[in-house]
């Protein structure tokens, strides 16, 4: 078992250096910050993104800082995203695939039954994308292609507290760090022109902050191993401030800048995060089944990003369960896997051409018990959003998360040799 945890842990250092926040490509990622993601790990995502209220022993909680109290073993998780993604319009369509090192997480307790502590890095936000659009006017043909790549990454430190017999708090603290860079690109040709080149409006920003957000949870406990838990958790607003350059680009055909024009260098700037409420209730049955169902709402009508996109406040609904058939079972394996299955409805903020979209996704997965009470975990999620009515773009996609948890008990002083 020590050489499978030194494997996974350099396994995880090489691949954290090499692979990049960019787990997905969407057209829905052009604006502002990008795209949020999903914060929850495998088992959550697998039971269709809850966990706002549902704790677990055995695996990290990112969700509900104030759900931490109820890991016990020290942990470690590590997990990679492939993401396979086709894009259609009423006139063509396209396909793409990704694939990025997901998260990095560690737990463990600092004071027994009172106070546990954890560590993580993991992406916050995506932005990637790159569209095309079309036209002609009086023998002038124009091409417009709008990319933009990059995103906000970020380090956790979250601490769950039990005040009381059932009563647990959280304190998340998030350092963000990362870049934002936009291009928008117009080449124009016709017997005119005597050169052809492109023009490019090209924006990069860069981020660096802390945010806070806070968890509360509370456990109520009836007949023999039923257990009902309530969680809330509330992300508090703030501007994440940075640093952007703006300029005007002469390109060639190939790429190379001719010629370029600052508009602003090393300018300040700021994007105001929407204040987060979520709230999630689960039931288990001790070590046999656990069911929940998470709702959550982003205020994005008090920010001051909307740089002339109308946007929307955004409700996300989630609900799921898993279930265990023998823990304990001693001639079946499979008995021993968890195996879950869920479904989620998430609003995007921003509307396209005065278009709302919205993202549905159905998720299975399961955890498969190795040593001890580790686990290799996997997910899946099938999904669409957007629409191709009003020139917009419908995507339908598979995600895969692939990771391993390894729980032991760290920290403890041996008293025999």
């Amino acid at each position: 078992m020590k050489i499978i945890k030194l494997g996974i842990l350099g396994l995880t250092l090489s691949l954290s250096g090499v692979l990049s926040a960019q787990s997905i490509s969407s057209p829905y990622s052009n604006h502002g910050l990008g795209e949020f993601l999903y914060q929850g790990l495998p088992h959550n995502y697998a039971m269709g993104q809850v966990g706002i209220g549902t704790p677990t022993p055995w695996h990290i909680n990112l969700q509900n800082p104030a759900l931490l109290f109820y890991n016990n073993f020290s942990s470690f998780q590590v997990g990679l995203q492939t993401d396979f993604r086709n894009y259609s319009t009423e006139e063509t369509s396209s396909k793409s695939q990704s694939i990025s090192l997901r998260y990095m997480a560690m737990s463990f307790p600092v004071v027994n039954n009172r106070w546990t502590t954890s560590l993580a890095i993991l992406p916050l936000t995506v932005v990637k994308y790159n569209t095309f659009a079309r036209d002609s006017i009086d023998q002038v043909d124009r091409v417009v292609q709008n990319q933009g790549d990059g995103g906000l990454t970020q380090v956790v430190w979250a601490n769950g507290i039990r005040l009381f017999d059932r009563l647990t708090v959280g304190v998340k603290a998030v350092y963000i760090f990362g870049s934002v860079n936009s291009d928008a690109k117009i080449q124009m040709a016709g017997p005119n022109f005597s050169s052809n080149y492109i023009i490019s409006y090209y924006e990069t920003a860069r981020y660096s902050d802390v945010n806070l957000s806070l968890g509360l949870s509370y456990q109520f406990k009836f007949g023999e191993g039923n257990i009902a838990t309530i969680g809330a958790v509330h992300g508090l607003s703030r501007g994440i401030d940075g640093t952007q350059d703006i300029s005007f680009r002469r390109l060639s055909f190939t790429g190379a800048v001719i010629q370029q024009q600052f508009l602003e260098e090393g300018a300040t700037t700021s994007f105001t995060l929407p204040t987060y409420y979520g709230t999630g209730i689960s039931f288990e049955k001790l070590n046999k089944f656990r069911a929940g169902v998470d709702i959550s709402y982003r205020n994005w009508s008090g920010t001051n990003n909307a740089e002339g996109t109308e946007v929307r406040n955004t409700l996300d609904l989630a609900g799921g369960a898993e279930f265990t058939p023998d823990y304990q079972s001693v001639n079946s394996y499979l008995k021993r896997v968890t195996y879950r299955l869920g479904m989620n409805l998430k609003q995007l903020p921003y509307l396209e051409n005065n278009t709302e979209i919205n993202d549905f996704g159905i998720n299975f997965g399961a955890s498969f018990p190795v040593s001890g009470f580790s686990s290799l975990d996997a997910a899946f999620k099938y999904g669409f959003r957007g629409t191709t009515n009003n020139n917009l773009i419908r995507e339908n996609y598979f995600q895969v998360v692939i990771g391993a948890t390894i729980n032991d008990r760290w920290f403890i002083k041996r008293r025999y040799d």
